[in-house]
């Protein structure tokens, strides 16, 4: 666990104090009694999922027989620290060494014929720690899915096995399905696909997410993949290959026949995706043990994000530090501008709102903001919200003197300046503005400062670049009166209207602070194409701005 979540530490419990008013009489402090894996627990952690035909158990293979690599198989599973993985052509004799060889993890699925001895599994194994299993069931692609069956033109029975699960982690809910199509009956491949769409959409009328994993037998040029990519009716899958973040790593083809590169072109295994899963990264194994091979597929390995937040645009976290998990509770939310406040005090900067008497269990910035942030662009590769390629602003409130706070701020920032420089073409994943007091002059003279300034309208005119200032700041309550209790004036519109105008021409953001807390105000404002909504109460906006996005997009 990253060291600076372990700020403050008594028995297991973290300590965040309550800000300092000048009408209290005395420094007040709240005990948050909150495991240390709960601050991570709405960053919903990934999970790295496998799919691998192992190869049934036949002496005809010789030295590539299966009880001479049942070891290879087991220790590139776990080298590769799969959290699930469904196998395919598994006969009961390897089911049984699969569970002595992973005995934390819970297997489930079914011979595909009523002979168990000599029927294959399509199973899916998943870690007991981890994982909830609330459904599941295995059902046969043919005419008759509810019964043991070969459907159409297929050579031998196939089955789908499927779990719904629900990671104890984040809570989050998502359905695995594993499959193993048929390997001569092209009419049974294309109808098998259909048929799992069809029972996906039976099975999940919420939508939640779905990874399907399996050996398809074709190819991504075959109709098939088609039906599983392209459907009309809004059911498609993505492969994962092409969703990951991070490029491909491994050979392009997984038929290997006990030899390497195998049979080019030969991309038979999959993981496709579908309704809400970030792929952080893709491959395709080519492990051996001087030549020898587990098996002759090369499994498949995706590391994935379950139903990720989603960025909220043109949302601002006022005061982010004084919710409950600092930055994770707005980045939980899906954030994009997030706010703190900064006091130096004995060469030390500490987040706070007003100057707190003691500091000796108050958290630092570097704890609170930049070492977290640190973590988790390294986890989501490079990105705040995985796969998102737009900054998240962190507004930084000067609230001691602005130059020496600035100047230990900047000594700061530079040991992080990673996170606030972009790359090629690529933004940085973070966007610092300095607010509060500001020392102008000195960022202004900087070469290469990795801050920007938080302007006001009457410096708009000043021909402070958008690089320097990009966003300009106002109290609402200077700009208008009306409190969103009825409909806006025409004249209080247009003053607001040629405000955000003026801003915007000068290719700049803009974000008014002390905003109502009024739904009407919120929509009045995003239709006039306000930049940033200043709250408080993240989930309420949240939930109104995701309702606005969704009728905004028809």
């Amino acid at each position: 666990m990253p060291l600076h979540l372990f700020f403050k530490i008594f028995k297991g419990n973290y300590t965040r104090p309550m800000q300092y008013t000048t009408s209290k009489l005395a420094l007040l402090y709240v005990i948050f009694s909150l495991p240390l894996f709960s601050l991570f627990a709405q960053m919903n952690p990934s999970l790295k999922v496998m799919t691998f035909n192992l190869r049934l158990n036949t002496p005809q293979d010789g030295e590539n027989a299966w009880p001479n690599r049942k070891e290879m198989v087991q220790s590139m599973i776990r080298f590769h620290q799969a959290d699930i993985f469904g196998v395919q052509e598994a006969l009961e004799s390897q089911m049984v060494d699969l569970k002595q060889m992973f005995p934390d993890f819970q297997a489930f699925g079914v011979p595909r014929s009523d002979d168990p001895a000599s029927g294959e599994y399509s199973a899916i194994f998943y870690r007991k720690n981890r994982f909830t299993r609330t459904a599941g069931e295995t059902f046969w692609l043919s005419e008759s899915p509810g019964m043991a069956s070969r459907g159409w033109d297929a050579a031998l029975n196939r089955i789908v096995t499927w779990v719904k699960l629900k990671d104890r982690k984040s809570g989050k809910e998502f359905f695995h399905f594993n499959t193993h199509f048929d390997h001569q009956g092209r009419e049974a491949r294309e109808n098998s696909a259909r048929l799992i769409l069809d029972m996906m959409k039976e099975l999940n009328p919420d939508n939640l997410p779905i990874i399907l994993t399996g050996d398809f037998n074709l190819t991504p040029s075959e109709d098939p993949y088609y039906v599983l990519t392209r459907d009309d009716n809004g059911n498609s899958f993505h492969d994962a290959i092409y969703e990951s973040i991070q490029p491909h790593h491994g050979p392009e083809s997984t038929w290997s026949g006990f030899s390497f590169p195998g049979e080019p072109n030969r991309r038979i295994d999959y993981i496709f995706v579908k309704n809400n899963i970030t792929v952080l990264s893709h491959a395709i194994l080519s492990d051996s043990w001087s030549g020898k091979y587990p098996s002759d597929h090369l499994p498949v390995l995706a590391e994935v994000l379950i139903d990720p937040a989603q960025p909220l645009p043109r949302s601002h976290a006022h005061n982010d530090y004084e919710h409950t998990k600092p930055l994770f509770d707005a980045l939980s939310h899906g954030y994009m501008s997030i706010e703190a406040d900064l006091w130096l005090i004995d060469e030390e900067l500490y987040v706070a709102h007003n100057r707190p008497f003691l500091t000796n269990s108050l958290p630092t910035f570097k704890e609170l903001y930049l070492s977290p942030l640190a973590d988790l662009i390294d986890k989501n590769r490079g990105w705040v919200y995985p796969g998102h390629n737009k900054p998240v602003q962190l507004l930084i409130d000067l609230k001691s003197d602005g130059l020496a706070t600035y100047l230990r701020l900047a000594n700061l920032l530079n040991e992080y300046d990673y996170l606030f420089k972009g790359i090629g073409n690529n933004p940085a994943p973070v966007e610092i503005v300095i607010s509060g007091n500001r020392p102008i002059e000195h960022i202004k003279n900087e070469q290469n400062p990795l801050v920007g300034i938080d302007g006001r309208p009457e410096e708009l005119g000043e021909q402070f670049d958008s690089k320097l200032m990009p966003l300009i700041s106002q109290k609402y309550s200077i700009v208008t009166n009306w409190k969103g209790k009825d409909p806006i004036p025409e004249e209080e519109k247009n003053v607001l209207k040629t405000l955000i105008d003026q801003v915007h021409r000068m290719d700049k953001k803009i974000r008014l602070w002390d905003i109502p807390d009024n739904e009407l105000v919120w929509k009045t404002l995003l239709d006039l194409g306000i930049d940033y909504i200043n709250v408080d109460d993240l989930g309420r906006f949240e939930k109104f701005m995701r309702d606005y996005e969704a009728a905004n997009s028809r």
